[in-house]
């Protein structure tokens, strides 16, 4: 499955990805704020590949895995998810090269990724949780529609710390309405 959007092109995981999710995953200024607890190993990487390359072949509904790239396929710009941890939710997972930040490019693979969701797997609700000192993120979101919903204290622990993360989702019928509102103006 690839998808397309205006600019950037989306496309499953391969291994040919391995160089750029490992230098994405130690860098600490995607690391941190992403969740990721210690340093990335280039095993530990190439074994999270294999296994979003696997779920791809899986019958039914599962974590898809895709790699942002320029609209050529020339340029890696960095990594979107959707897992279903419930039946019809579907929570997204992000991370984009540092170089690459600030361009929009997150907030329009969230986009892309959330209508897919709703129109080609039925879910009834989408979300994603960041960091609550993870502002850029938050931004993401907000621009891609989703709305925060509240604080989940203790959330995510990394290492010795535990930390808080903010919940932000998106429902079938708040999407229908952005789609509308963005046909009508």
């Amino acid at each position: 499955m690839k998808l397309a959007t205006k600019r950037r092109l989306l496309r499953p995981v391969c291994m040919a990805d391995l160089p750029h999710y490992f230098e994405l995953d130690a860098d600490p200024e995607v690391a941190a704020p992403i969740g990721l607890s210690g340093p990335a190993s280039l095993v530990g990487v190439r074994k999270s590949i294999r296994q979003a390359m696997r779920d791809w072949k899986k019958p039914g509904i599962n974590k898809m895995a895709f790699t942002i790239m320029s609209r050529s396929g020339r340029e890696w710009l960095g990594g979107i998810n959707l897992r279903w941890p419930h039946g019809g939710v579907g929570e997204l997972g992000y991370a984009i090269a540092p170089r690459h930040q600030g361009n929009g490019y997150a907030a329009e693979a969230v986009k892309k990724v959330i209508d897919v969701a709703f129109q080609s797997f039925g879910a009834h609700r989408v979300q994603a949780t960041c960091w609550v000192r993870n502002r850029p993120s938050a931004r993401v979101l907000r621009k891609a529609g989703l709305r925060k919903e509240g604080t989940l204290r203790g959330y995510l622990r990394q290492g010795r710390k535990v930390r808080d993360e903010f919940i932000f989702g998106i429902t079938r019928a708040d999407w229908k309405k952005s789609r509308l509102n963005s046909k009508k103006g």
